[in-house]
């Protein structure tokens, strides 16, 4: 990634490094002068309305298959150690309440 920014262009590491650190060619990003910001946290808000009436709403776009189980909020606590050991590939949860069950 930073090899291919260009001369002064933008990529914010405070500290000064040599080589490699965590696998970031930080050497580069200093003698090349590189700028590096972190983006922080993506704007959902900004999106989040318009993609769930364009997209999600009518169908044009299903999420689930993102999820690997639907679970009852009543049956959470149990569910907490399996999630933990990643058991019969638990990783993306969809907690059923009250107000919006999963269909």
């Amino acid at each position: 990634m930073i090899v291919s920014v260009r001369k002064m262009g933008s990529c914010g590491i405070i500290a000064v490094y040599g080589g490699y650190a965590n696998g970031v060619n930080v050497g580069a990003l200093m003698e090349k002068g590189v700028r590096l910001i972190g983006n922080g946290q993506a704007p959902v808000l900004k999106y989040w309305k318009v993609s769930f009436q364009d997209y999600i709403i009518p169908g044009k776009f299903d999420a689930t298959f993102m999820i690997t189980q639907s679970v009852p909020i009543d049956n959470i606590a149990k569910l907490y150690s399996v999630f933990d050991s990643r058991i019969n590939g638990v990783e993306k949860v969809f907690v059923e309440t009250q107000f919006g069950p999963s269909k």
